[in-house]
């Protein structure tokens, strides 16, 4: 009868019981923790590609800044090429009229 009574004892064991409800615990904090691990990561992934791309824009901009400035440049040299252009046409016509009258 003691064996009954020691497994009626062991089933129903506050101790063990305890010891049960704590092992549920710990494996459900465990399970919540590598779930926040993995959502840690993923934030660190997504910080580190928002720094790449502010570090893309800001090179960007400098970059575009810089062809403005090119761009501008280059619409100065092309008017005054054109203005020099203009410029030795009408020499060639003034000498051409020279020369016609001339001879």
């Amino acid at each position: 009868m003691s064996d009954s009574s020691a497994s009626d004892n062991s089933e129903t064991d506050p101790l063990a019981e305890a010891e049960a409800r704590l092992l549920a615990a710990i494996g459900k904090v465990e399970r919540r923790m590598s779930a926040l691990a993995g959502r840690i990561g993923d934030a660190e992934g997504d910080v580190r590609a928002a720094r790449h791309a502010d570090e893309d824009r800001a090179r960007l901009a400098d970059q575009l800044d810089a062809a403005r400035a090119r761009e501008a440049e280059l619409a100065e040299a092309a008017e005054e090429a054109g203005l020099a252009l203009d410029e030795a046409m009408g020499e060639l016509r003034a000498a051409l009229s020279a020369a016609g009258g001339a001879a």
